[in-house]
């Protein structure tokens, strides 16, 4: 009786198969890529524009606070308060500072 010999079949990678299963995986990675960069640059948009909102709030306030500032330190309040307490100006007293002064030290 003759002896039954098995053979191994050596498995071979063929390059169709590796460029198919190659080209799959980057077509995922591609749209997996592409989805997540999406939502990001949205959520990136929509803070942008809340800061953008943010800092037209704050610039609406402090413009109406240097409007109230201008307001208490005009010379006419700090005379009336003056007046009410009973208190006069003495010119000789007074120093005046601009702006060059203060850009000048």
């Amino acid at each position: 009786m003759a002896k039954i010999v098995k053979r191994k079949k050596k498995k071979t990678l063929r390059l169709e198969s590796f460029t198919a299963v190659f080209v799959l995986f980057s077509a995922m990675l591609y749209l997996l890529s592409a989805l997540f960069l999406r939502s990001y640059n949205n959520l990136l948009s929509t803070q942008t524009q809340e800061i953008n909102d943010q800092i037209a709030a704050l610039t609406l306030q402090n413009d109406a606070l240097k409007l109230e500032n201008k307001e208490l330190a005009s010379s006419e309040r700090v005379d009336e308060i003056a007046a009410n307490s009973g208190l006069t100006r003495n010119q000789e007293n007074i120093i005046t500072i601009t702006s060059e002064d203060i850009d000048g030290e």
